[in-house]
């Protein structure tokens, strides 16, 4: 089972820059918990939060698609 973690790395990856209330309703998250999940995986280097013309977003990391942050494992 993928942790939530794992998910919204994920559901970050599949539409590319996704706003934070878009994460937390897919995952029916409040919104202090949805900031959380985010810093955290940025910290991790999971994905990239940015500023955008109407608020922030959520981006994959480049390069980091090849690469899982949980088991520290790449493919080629």
């Amino acid at each position: 089972m993928l942790t939530l973690n794992q998910n919204v790395i994920d559901f970050v990856r599949r539409y590319g820059r996704v706003q934070p209330q878009e994460v937390a309703e897919e995952f029916d998250l409040g919104g202090v918990q949805t900031l959380r999940v985010l810093t955290e995986l940025e910290e991790m280097g999971a994905l990239r939060l940015i500023e955008g013309g109407d608020g922030v977003y959520a981006v994959p990391n480049g390069g980091q698609s090849l690469c899982d942050p949980f088991t520290g494992t790449c493919s080629i």
